[in-house]
């Protein structure tokens, strides 16, 4: 992680460096943005802390979604309705989170799961 480090200012030491490689790919995977997790990265590393994954799903800055002309989410996802998984971010742009009541629950929240929703409803 550039950004990690270059915040830093200092070498990572291996085992954080990949913990953060680790994290960053299973973010980028869930279709979270380069840009937007290299500055959560460099927030890290200005608060002493390692961990991208719990510092994403905390996060609060809001994450550009690109749209094509019909209103898909560059991701494919149906837009997330704010309203389903318990109080975590993490939900606009990866479907497991997307369920009511307890998380894990596996109750598909109806509304934007891409399970539950077709693409003629979106």
């Amino acid at each position: 992680m550039a950004a990690y480090a270059a915040a830093l200012g200092r070498p990572v030491l291996n085992g954080t460096r990949a913990k953060l490689e680790r994290q960053a790919v299973e973010l980028l995977a869930q279709g979270l943005p380069e840009a937007w997790l290299c500055d959560r990265a460099r927030e890290l590393a200005a608060r002493g802390w390692a961990d991208l994954v719990q510092h994403a799903e905390r996060s609060t800055v809001p994450i550009e979604v690109r749209r094509d002309q019909a209103g898909a989410s560059s991701s494919g996802l149906p837009e997330w309705c704010g309203q389903c998984g318990p109080g975590t971010p993490a939900a606009r742009l990866n479907p497991k989170f997307r369920t009511l009541g307890e998380l894990g629950s596996g109750e598909k929240c109806p509304d934007c799961h891409p399970d539950r929703v077709t693409p003629a409803n979106r």
